[in-house]
């Protein structure tokens, strides 16, 4: 409960911010920034060696676990700032443009300051305090969306983006180490450095592919269609990944915590992935298909006309989100279970299937390169399926019958709502009369077609939410009475 609140609150708080920005700048702005990105994502891939996942895993850690956890991630972290100082110029003239080598260098400092904190967050989220965690981000998120919207109001274009980064990751790893107590102390165990490698190593190399998958369709945008085409691009991504961070890796987070403490009751494991993947289908599917459908007005109202080539690149990703949707939660199981090998070659059939679909699909400009993710995630969805019904034991049977409320739901919503916005597209109504008419129809519709066909996934989603509520009551007046 408390990490929906975290996304709700921080979407809400990102989205103001990037709606202001994105009115106060230039797409090219941020084209430089996601240029950038493309080079700091790919060192962020090695910035905790998969550490802190082995603190939330193990069943027994000791104050000297958390210590040489510390020590490793900081020293990389101070490693990674140095590669990036060195080689940010390089990757800058690669990219056609000096200004993105200079951004790199600034950025970059984030390496060290996040590894400062990786042990205390980690040590966090295996207690499942996310109360903690998630007051402190949105307060982080407001400090550095009003350092950046001030810049940009003085002028400084692009600058303004990275000074937000750098304020959001300054201020949350700040009041991330001020929270939780533990200070490290001056020692490295190698033995126990090497339980943490032997289960981080295979997230490390998940970790890669998945940065490859990420970010080689903004390498081959940025290189070849231009900052402008990344910023259209870039946007689109974004917006398509919002529903799936709100629900999806919330639900993971919590997941990997809580079936980590009951790795070894696999019925458990089971159970709890089928009903976490029908209420994840159930409150994101629907958002999925309505992006699809109103991406062209809900852009052209909230960015402005000149984001609406950003428009089928949101329709078409958020295609690809759908069957996303079907096994978002597999990771977390496999993990819990202690099979970081089997997600480790998930991520890499993914990316011997998404690499060369980019690649493919760019003669066709940012929407070909979308369709080509498009087509990977149809060839790669029921490859996935399969490790997790090799170790969660879930039947096909069983899988539909956790997504089929939200599928069937969807596809008569998107059967009422098509024709509805298509009529009012054609006849040149504005965005916010096609916006007016399409949300509150859509709404209506799945609200409809799940009460009258799956009624019982709602009375059991409501009594789930109120145990949640009485447990977090429960937890809340137990710390203050032994306070």
């Amino acid at each position: 409960m408390w990490l929906a609140g975290e996304r709700i609150g921080g979407q809400i708080v990102d989205q103001v911010f990037t709606i202001i920005l994105a009115r106060l700048l230039l797409p090219g702005d941020f084209g430089l920034l996601a240029m950038a990105a493309i080079f700091t994502a790919l060192l962020r891939v090695f910035s905790t060696i998969g550490l802190g996942a082995a603190i939330i895993q193990r069943a027994k850690i000791d104050d000297e676990y958390l210590d040489t956890a510390f020590w490793a991630n900081l020293g990389l972290g101070v490693a990674l700032f140095a590669i990036t100082a060195v080689s940010g110029e390089i990757f800058g003239r690669f990219m056609g443009d000096p200004a993105v080598g200079v951004i790199l260098l600034i950025l970059s400092t984030r390496f060290m300051i996040t590894a400062g904190s990786e042990a205390q967050r980690s040590l966090v989220s295996r207690q499942m305090d996310y109360r903690s965690l998630s007051l402190r981000s949105v307060k982080s998120r407001l400090i550095g969306g009003f350092v950046g919207v001030g810049m940009a109001y003085a002028g400084m274009g692009y600058w303004s983006l990275v000074g937000q980064t750098m304020a959001t990751t300054l201020s949350g790893s700040y009041l991330l180490y001020v929270a939780t107590g533990w200070r490290p102390k001056w020692r490295f165990s190698w033995r126990k450095f090497r339980d943490q490698w032997s289960f981080g190593a295979p997230l490390l190399l998940s970790r890669m592919f998945g940065y490859a998958i990420r970010n080689t369709d903004n390498l081959l945008v940025g290189r070849y269609l231009g900052s402008t085409a990344l910023g259209f691009y870039a946007l689109g991504y974004t917006l398509f990944l919002v529903p799936l961070q709100d629900v999806g890796l919330i639900v993971n987070r919590v997941m990997f915590s809580a079936l980590s403490r009951v790795q070894e009751d696999r019925e458990r494991l089971r159970r709890g992935f089928l009903q976490g993947t029908q209420y994840v289908t159930l409150g994101v599917l629907p958002v999925m298909v309505g992006m699809a459908l109103v991406a062209a007005p809900a852009l052209e109202l909230v960015f402005g006309r000149k984001w609406l080539p950003a428009a089928p690149v949101v329709s078409v990703l958020a295609l690809a989100g759908f069957l996303q949707l079907m096994t978002t939660l597999g990771p977390s199981g496999l993990n819990a279970a202690g099979r970081t090998d089997l997600n480790l070659r998930w991520t890499m059939i993914s990316s011997l299937l998404y690499l060369p679909a980019f690649a493919v699909g760019l003669r066709w400009g940012i929407v070909g390169v979308a369709t080509g993710y498009l087509g990977a995630t149809i060839v790669m969805v029921p490859v996935q399926f399969r490790y997790i019904s090799s170790i969660l034991h879930v039947r096909a049977a069983e899988m539909w019958a956790a997504v089929r409320p939200g599928v069937i739901g969807s596809v008569l919503m998107a059967a009422a709502v098509a024709p509805a916005a298509w009529a009012l597209r054609t006849s040149h109504a504005p965005a916010v009369v096609e916006l007016a008419v399409a949300v509150p129809l859509g709404v209506a519709v799945y609200g409809a077609v799940i009460w009258l066909i799956h009624r019982r996934v709602i009375f059991d989603l409501m009594t789930l939410l109120r145990q949640s509520v009485r447990v977090g009551r429960g937890r809340r007046l137990g710390e203050a009475g032994e306070g």
